[in-house]
């Protein structure tokens, strides 16, 4: 293959050892049409996934080329924009802190500072909350995929063993980085810690509905009331964070807060001895099986 683009061996090798004008060549030669200027243009006020996904439209390669606008569009904005931190490079650092989490806990002698430090760095670049910031974080996600819940834990989990300044420093990045867990992840801590009473009013606080609150910041305080069995405010605020979310038409989330309250009152004699509140959840989660569908809860 010519200079001016890369061989089939890039999947294995990575773009990081190819130049500029080859991943460019490449992108031109399989249908893309741009340069260097074209790309600055696009990546201005977007994100790989959404350059890849415009350059699909127009895309030729097959075989080992198939998947190469979207890690060229990344490696083209790491080079062009370095100061500017990528969903996919985000990702890979998460993924890292989880790697040596893993060691840490499981007794090995790892040091999860550095790679703390690094996320971290990253973290502390991004865009303030908005639409472009809700685009990078959509993107993020995608990437996480089988990683989401290990990081979620990953707080609580540093802090039975025994780590709690590391377990402060993941709560805090898990609330930068996701700006709808703010005040939550650390409040859940500080129940799990011993100040259960402390912990659990701010969570109970996190569920109500505010000005100043997202519905997504009420289901994730309505989450952690769950994980720390905190019956009294799930049956306070459970109900109405249901009806809030059908009020928006999110009956995703609404699905997924009634469903949480069918679990407890399951297992709970005192929520079974309730007749107004069993009436509640078995009403609310018909009507969301018939928006939803069941899904195997």
């Amino acid at each position: 293959m010519s200079a001016d683009r890369v061989d089939k061996q890039w999947k294995t090798k990575g773009l990081s050892g190819y130049s500029t004008g080859a991943i460019l060549g490449t992108l031109n030669h399989y249908g893309v049409k741009v340069d260097e200027a074209g790309f600055k243009t696009l990546a201005a006020a977007q994100y790989p996934m959404q350059i890849a996904g415009e350059w699909k439209l127009a895309w030729k390669g097959t075989g080992p080329f198939m998947p190469f606008p979207y890690a060229a569009a990344d490696e083209l904005m790491r080079r062009i924009f370095p100061d500017r931190v990528t969903p996919a490079h985000l990702a890979e650092k998460i993924v890292t802190v989880l790697g040596r989490a893993s060691e840490l806990l499981q007794g090995a002698p790892a040091d999860l500072g550095p790679s703390l430090d690094e996320l971290e760095k990253l973290v502390a670049t991004l865009p303030a909350p908005g639409e472009t910031r809700s685009l990078f974080t959509s993107e993020l996600v995608g990437f996480l995929d089988r990683f989401a819940e290990p990081f979620e834990q990953l707080p609580s989990a540093l802090q039975r063993a025994g780590h709690a300044a590391l377990a402060q420093r993941t709560a805090t990045a898990q609330e930068t980085l996701f700006p709808d867990r703010k005040g939550v992840v650390t409040a859940l801590l500080e129940a799990q810690a011993g100040a259960s009473t402390e912990g659990i009013a701010k969570l109970a606080g996190l569920v109500t509905a505010a000005t100043d609150r997202t519905i997504f910041t009420r289901y994730w305080a309505l989450d952690a009331l769950s994980q720390l069995e905190a019956l009294e405010p799930l049956k306070q605020h459970g109900l109405a964070l249901f009806d809030d979310a059908a009020k928006e038409n999110r009956w995703p989330l609404a699905d997924s807060v009634i469903h949480l309250m069918a679990r407890h009152m399951e297992r709970s004699p005192t929520l079974k001895s309730d007749p107004a509140f069993v009436e509640g959840v078995v009403s609310r989660f018909e009507e969301a099986h018939k928006r939803v569908g069941h899904h195997g809860h």
